[in-house]
């Protein structure tokens, strides 16, 4: 989050919008967005049709290695302007590589080889 936060001026010049979405509740994501001074919107997907339509869900409960269950992975997911998942990764975000992503994205938008 807070790699999106400093790189979010560059999002910007891409034309692309960043969203946090967590299964807290509203007033948890308020608190935990303040706490890092996040200059993005944190979404509330407490029902989590959201991380199960982008695959962030998972009805076959995978274990986190203390055991207890995760239903909820962490997950890069970039759309585009049609509304189309162009992108799908597991784990903490990379930066460099989500950049580069929506580099690419832009020139084929705009035409551009």
């Amino acid at each position: 989050m807070e790699a999106h936060n400093r790189e979010l001026y560059l999002y910007k010049r891409l034309n692309a919008q960043v969203l946090g979405v967590s299964m807290d509740d509203p007033i948890t994501n308020k608190l935990f967005a303040e706490s890092l001074d996040l200059q993005f919107p944190i979404l509330s997907n407490i029902l989590p049709w959201m991380g199960m339509r982008y695959g962030a869900y998972s009805h076959k409960k995978p274990f986190l290695p203390d055991g207890s269950p995760m239903w909820f992975g962490r997950r890069t997911v970039i759309i585009d302007r049609n509304g189309i998942v162009r992108y799908i990764k597991n784990g903490s975000p990379d930066v460099k590589e989500i950049l580069s992503f929506l580099l690419e994205l832009e020139k084929e938008f705009r035409g551009v080889k």
